[in-house]
């Protein structure tokens, strides 16, 4: 998880010093990657990283990915995207 947020910090970093979507659009594409290397399906990693960026801001973004840990609220914040997405990727 470290990795991947490393990988993060480093691409809102690119993202806040341009004016295109693109970096934002790169990052999302590698979490999903990441999210599925780590044993979620395609359809629920892409859920869940949609409802997660969509939700925030380039800033609020910035400001998680500063934190080398996640808060409880995050945790909870995943823990309630992936079940969500989960059953909405099964039907």
């Amino acid at each position: 998880m470290r990795l991947l947020r490393h990988f993060l910090v480093v691409a809102l970093v690119v993202a806040a010093a341009s004016c295109s979507s693109q970096p934002r659009d790169e990052a999302r594409d590698s979490l999903v990657e990441q999210l599925e290397e780590g044993g979620l399906d395609r359809p629920t990693a892409e859920c869940v990283v949609t409802a997660f960026f969509d939700d925030k801001s380039d800033a609020e973004l910035q400001g998680f990915f500063d934190r080398e840990e996640l808060t409880p609220e995050e945790a909870a914040e995943f823990a309630a995207l992936g079940r969500r997405c989960s059953t909405q990727a099964g039907g």
